[in-house]
């Protein structure tokens, strides 16, 4: 009796011959920033690929920017007097307020463009050196400050503590984070539909899995990321939050560029 075996390709094996994304840029629909990716050809049922994740997000959100005023507002004379060396009521009398408003003084007349007259001259070109909306953002600050040294009350700081917090709102913090993924096809019925992250084993505290995976398109080009973990140690807790409050939820990266909506008259880098 002769007997006929057929071979049936392991995943592994047929990893080779599934499509891959090579290299590209996939953006967030959720949140403002995307991912640019760099992938080698599947070896041994695995593919590598690294990422650097960009993100854009605004310093300060108006109820934020509300609620920091409320409370900054409302220590502003206490604050005031430690930092200026002075008893409220007497710290306008103080030589590091007088220094202020010396400042203060000085960064307005430089700003209209008349002569300054104690300040150091590496701060008065400094100034030089700022743009347009930086200069205007400044001359406010400048002048708010000048209408405290001037009435000798807290309306004027009250009003340069709002032209703060109305600039880190026009701010927009970028964060770039590179890293890299290991991942293995996953098939349904014998149909290939992705790449998921290879490792499955639970990490940390929390016991984090991350099932984040690569979809492709319709066009060689077309694929997708989709981020998420899942936290299977949710009564567990992490600093100063419970495992179980982590994010859990799918972020969809997209190939289509996604708009930012985002005012940013500033950018800085998001330490």
């Amino acid at each position: 009796m002769v007997l006929l075996f057929q071979f049936v390709p392991s995943h592994e094996t047929l990893a080779a011959d599934l499509p891959f994304p090579t290299s590209g840029r996939v953006y967030n629909t959720a949140e403002s920033g995307w991912l640019s990716y760099d992938c080698s050809a599947p070896k041994n049922g695995l593919m590598t690929c690294s990422f650097v994740q960009t993100g854009v997000r605004q310093q300060l959100k108006p109820d934020e920017a509300r609620k920091r005023f409320s409370k900054e507002a409302a220590d502003l004379e206490a604050s005031l007097a430690k930092d200026y060396k002075g008893a409220p009521g007497r710290m306008f009398d103080s030589p590091e307020w007088k220094e202020l408003c010396t400042m203060s003084t000085d960064i307005t007349r430089a700003l209209r463009g008349e002569p300054a007259t104690s300040s150091p001259a590496a701060m008065l070109q400094s100034l030089e050196k700022m743009g347009h909306r930086e200069k205007q953002d400044m001359l406010r600050w400048s002048e708010a400050v000048a209408r405290s040294c001037s009435s000798r009350n807290l309306d004027g700081m009250k009003d340069a503590l709002t032209q703060s917090l109305d600039q880190e709102q026009r701010t927009c913090l970028i964060r770039t984070n590179p890293f890299s993924q290991t991942f293995k096809p996953q098939f349904s019925n014998s149909v290939f539909q992705a790449w998921i992250v290879a490792d499955s084993n639970p990490a940390g505290e929390c016991g984090l899995i991350n099932v984040s995976r690569l979809v492709p398109g319709k066009d060689s080009w077309q694929w997708r990321y989709y981020a998420r973990k899942i936290v299977t140690n949710p009564s567990a807790d992490l600093l100063l939050m419970s495992c179980g409050d982590l994010d859990q939820a799918e972020y969809l990266y997209d190939a289509s560029p996604q708009p930012i909506h985002l005012q940013c008259d500033y950018i800085k880098p998001d330490f």
